[in-house]
């Protein structure tokens, strides 16, 4: 990555609203951990359609950062070598995440809780209640993971075997069967994981069944960055993958209408759960590979405004959940229907979140953290 890929940069602000948009639905009533959940909340065939919309970003959303990320990873590390690069990395994401965990986190859930007459306790107290019984990295479960990623990736890079050569090999064979295999691959071991660990459960606010696509995606953008795949793929190549992927869509909410218990497609052994595992990296590798390219074919003009908004995106995820839970409490008296309460929510938390954002950055200890 010699030069700024701007493409990037566009596709991350992307990315950040599409998650501010993403949790919103979970405040008004869509499947999903999050801090308030509004006691107006759609229901029906809203609801269907809310959560049909869930499962598809759950697919790919959280995988396609951590895509980016690897690359960056991969070239970070090339230019500062191992010590500079964890010591980078520590600031960069750890900082951040110990601040959200310690402080953030438990003071938005005391917030809610205050608010709405569910406890007694002073905010010290609460916190550490939190911090000591119901520990949560909430949704900076992304960053502790990343981190975890990286490092991992750093001490590989230091004192791992190197098969960078077979790694090159690999990736020149056959796109079309590559990309089976891979899907192939993460379904069946995310099938077995959640034999134990279903996907939606969570400890401490981590679901452990979608990690091997996180660590199958993380692991193909570091390879992808070495051999330079955005510049051989085009954008023809995802579409095999997501008109399969949304072919089988109807039948998994056929299935699911017709199953009383719809968290069978969760875990367990039947054959819901393996359709599940395997349906979600088909659909997480064709929008992947679509946005990429898509984004990098159209939207890879230099600018500088396109940079700043890049280098907030960080203390845009930081600050979202705290605007988002504000303007569902806020809005949650009005009398208008609930899809213009989540709209509402949705568009002022992205402005609200990279405004402030835009301000703090300005702070140069914020600047430095972030």
């Amino acid at each position: 990555m010699s030069e700024r890929y701007y493409y990037i940069d566009r596709l991350k602000a992307f990315l950040i609203c599409f998650f501010i948009f993403h949790q919103s639905l979970i405040a008004y009533g869509g499947i999903g951990i999050w801090y308030y959940t509004s006691a107006d909340r759609f229901s029906g065939a809203a609801l269907i359609a809310v959560n049909t919309i869930k499962t598809i970003n759950l697919s790919f959303l959280a995988s396609l950062f951590f895509l980016i990320s690897a690359m960056f990873a991969h070239e970070s590390y090339k230019r500062y070598g191992f010590k500079t690069f964890v010591k980078q990395r520590i600031k960069r994401l750890g900082v951040p995440m110990f601040i959200y965990v310690l402080f953030v986190h438990p003071s938005i859930v005391f917030f809610v809780e205050r608010t709405h007459g569910m406890t007694d306790l002073g905010w010290f107290q609460f916190v550490v209640q939190q911090l000591t019984t119901k520990f949560s990295f909430g949704p900076f479960w992304f960053v502790a993971t990343l981190l975890v990623f990286e490092l991992g990736y750093a001490l590989y890079k230091h004192r791992g075997p190197k098969v960078e050569s077979l790694m090159t090999e690999l990736w020149q064979q056959i796109a079309a069967l590559r990309t089976t295999l891979f899907v192939l691959g993460i379904g069946i071991l995310a099938f077995v994981i959640r034999l134990i660990s279903p996907a939606r459960a969570t400890q401490p606010g981590i679901q452990w069944g979608f990690y091997p696509l996180y660590v199958g995606m993380f692991i193909s953008g570091l390879i992808a960055e070495r051999n330079g795949w955005i510049y051989k793929l085009k954008i023809s190549f995802s579409i095999p993958w997501l008109l399969f992927a949304f072919i089988c869509l109807p039948l998994l909410l056929f299935s699911v209408h017709f199953i009383e218990d719809w968290t069978v497609f969760t875990g367990g052994l039947n054959s819901q759960s393996l359709f599940y595992a395997l349906w979600e990296p088909m659909l997480c590798v064709g929008m992947n590979f679509f946005l990429m390219t898509f984004f990098y074919r159209y939207f890879n003009q230099p600018s500088q405004n396109v940079v700043q908004l890049s280098n907030i995106s960080l203390l845009v995820y930081f600050l979202c959940p705290v605007v988002i839970v504000s303007f569902t409490i806020i809005f949650e008296p009005l009398s208008i229907p609930v899809f213009f309460k989540w709209l509402f929510t949705a568009v002022l938390s992205s402005a609200v979140s990279y405004l402030l954002a835009f301000l703090l950055y300005k702070i140069p200890i914020v600047r430095k953290m972030f």
